[in-house]
């Protein structure tokens, strides 16, 4: 699956929230104070090495390979999500990125 995604990059102005494209691995429900939050998803995704510099540590956490869980925005990827949101569940792993 490919998403719009957002990523914090520590910049010489301070923090800035970079948006691209790229593939997403799994896609997971973002939970604040036990609720679950219907405009992010939570989403482990690959970030192109020409991306990776100054993205924050404070924020996401880096899996293998290039791998980043960060988040993604439901209203910027209504189509993409759209099966995600409605069916409830917590977790999906990607079928065309696995």
């Amino acid at each position: 699956m490919r998403l719009l995604i957002d990523v914090e990059v520590e910049t010489r102005r301070g923090t800035q929230v970079q948006s691209f494209e790229t593939t997403v691995f799994v896609v997971r429900r973002s939970v604040t104070k036990g609720v679950a939050r219907e405009d992010v998803v939570l989403v482990d995704a690959y970030i192109p090495p020409h991306y990776r510099k100054g993205i924050s540590g404070r924020l996401h956490t880096w899996r293998s390979g290039g791998v980043l869980q960060c988040t993604a925005r439901v209203a910027t990827n209504k189509r993409s999500l759209a099966e995600f949101m409605e069916s409830g569940e917590q977790k999906w792993t990607c079928k065309e990125a696995a």
